[in-house]
């Protein structure tokens, strides 16, 4: 049975991609990106880590709740 941690930490990596990829064409810290390219990039991680950032609160929420 998956605990709170493993099925949070799932929902969190299922959101935030774990930035495996190499440093080529496209990625936004290689300097010949494009920079609409990049900023684009960076906007798509931002958006998934603020996803994932409420994730986190809400369930902090719900914990703190339970120990009242």
């Amino acid at each position: 049975m998956p605990t709170l941690t493993d099925t949070l930490t799932d929902q969190v990596d299922s959101l935030v991609q774990p930035s495996q990829r190499p440093l080529v064409w496209g990625h936004p810290r290689m300097s010949t990106t494009p920079t609409s390219v990049a900023i684009r990039e960076l906007a798509k991680r931002t958006e998934a880590l603020e996803e994932a950032v409420r994730l986190i609160a809400l369930e902090v929420q719900r914990l703190a709740e339970h120990q009242d």
